[in-house]
């Protein structure tokens, strides 16, 4: 009956993907197809690392909690129900230990899964990729529709990077996290160019937002603070044309002052105690890790000067480390490898600060660009672990990617060397 059930489960989402073909035109796509089971299965090795590699079992512990969680459904739905919309800050889910409200939200989602699936992991996690899948796909189908021969490079960075797409598929909250970001980044790119904004769309902001916000809060806030930057110049180039001279110098102030406006959305961000916040979270986390396995930092106090002073070292690690002999085991290894071809790629890419862009263009840019400068160095600040940052970084990798990737000089010579050599 159980493998009945998987089986009937795995045909509905494999008509599903058949069905978001059909309505994009894509269902004799390659690419489509090949996206989607890669995310697939990226779902299922997630889970099958988690059970027979690393010590820690954070997707299955997440599982089993929702798991216990559902069988209050069917003993008493009504409880179920209440518990299920009930997010005080002192909750206790019946069955369960003491989790943070973010977990919570998490298990409470899976919880649904595991009711639909009759509890079976393999199932939850190939939803979960379903979704993952989705919104990569329709970010991918934007931003080819904005920024001339880009199909390449935003299918390497969305759809096919190994790190991205193996740390957000399945049960992990980056998973549905980056349903958010990806969403919400489609609405941003739909603004930028002027595209109509349905009237439905407003509940899926909401929900994505909301998403984001529960599981991945520092996500939401900066990417909020980069989008409305970008937004507030669309409309003074607009209003104001003479200001495309400056948008450079206008983007740093509004970025600011939008950052100073924002840091009252969460205690955590109030200004008063970020610092403190960041080194605290440092200090736990190199509390409990190998240091062979760390970012180490020079004299890492709670001041601003110590945090400017350890910011370019937070960025860089954030995105190329661990380096070609740092990395420790299989997956350290294959880190390694992946950070010294993006270290490669970011290095050729540089050629194209000369490059010109549409000023929209460029705006959408330097939009991605903000986002994965301020959240890869306060997440490498306050995560040092290698491993852990490995995870985190997902959330901005794929628009680092692809600006190195889009219009890379290096690529481009490799390309026109093959297309030679088939002549």
């Amino acid at each position: 009956m159980k493998i009945s059930l998987a089986v009937l489960h795995f045909l509905l989402i494999f008509y599903a993907v058949y069905l978001l073909g059909k309505k994009w035109d894509t269902v004799s796509s390659k690419l489509f197809w090949s996206a989607f089971l890669f995310r697939l299965a990226a779902g299922i090795s997630l889970g099958l690392i988690y059970k027979y590699y690393y010590s820690a079992n954070d997707t299955w512990l997440f599982f089993e909690n929702a798991q216990n969680f559902s069988l209050l459904a069917k003993n008493d739905f009504i409880s179920f129900i209440k518990a299920l919309l009930y997010f005080g800050d002192h909750q206790r889910m019946p069955g369960l230990a003491d989790h943070d409200l973010r977990s919570i939200f998490f298990i409470k989602i899976i919880s649904l899964f595991c009711l639909l699936s009759n509890s079976n992991y393999w199932v939850c996690a190939s939803y979960f990729s379903l979704l993952a899948f989705t919104c990569s796909w329709g970010l991918h189908r934007k931003i080819c529709n904005i920024f001339p021969e880009s199909n390449m490079a935003s299918a390497f960075a969305f759809l096919f990077f190994p790190s991205v797409t193996f740390w957000s598929s399945g049960l992990e909250k980056e998973s549905l996290a980056l349903c958010g970001i990806y969403f919400l980044a489609m609405v941003f790119l739909m603004l930028m160019t002027g595209e109509k904004i349905k009237i439905y769309f407003g509940i899926f902001i909401i929900l994505a937002f909301l998403m984001i916000w529960s599981l991945k809060y520092y996500w939401a806030v900066v990417f909020v603070i980069s989008t409305f930057t970008a937004l507030s110049i669309k409309f003074l180039t607009v209003k104001f044309p003479e200001s495309k001279n400056d948008v450079l110098t206008i983007w740093f102030l509004l970025f600011f002052g939008i950052s100073i406006a924002l840091s009252f959305s969460h205690p955590n961000f109030y200004l008063s105690r970020l610092v403190e916040v960041i080194v605290s979270n440092h200090r736990e986390f190199a509390a409990i890790s190998d240091q062979r396995n760390l970012i180490h930092y020079f004299q890492f106090e709670p001041t601003v000067k110590s945090l400017i002073i350890n910011s370019p070292w937070a960025f860089f690690s954030a995105l190329f480390r661990p380096l070609v002999g740092e990395g420790k085991g299989l997956l350290g290894w294959a880190a390694s490898i992946e950070n010294f071809f993006l270290l490669l790629l970011f290095v050729s890419s540089l050629a194209n600060l000369k490059s010109k862009f549409k000023i929209s263009d460029r705006i959408i840019l330097l939009t991605a660009s903000s986002y994965c400068i301020v959240l890869s160095t306060f997440l490498a600040l306050s995560t040092p672990n290698f491993g852990t940052l490995s995870r985190y970084r997902a959330g901005f990798l794929a628009f680092f990617v692809f600006i190195v990737v889009y219009r890379n000089p290096l690529l481009d010579w490799i390309s026109k060397k093959i297309r030679l050599k088939d002549v």
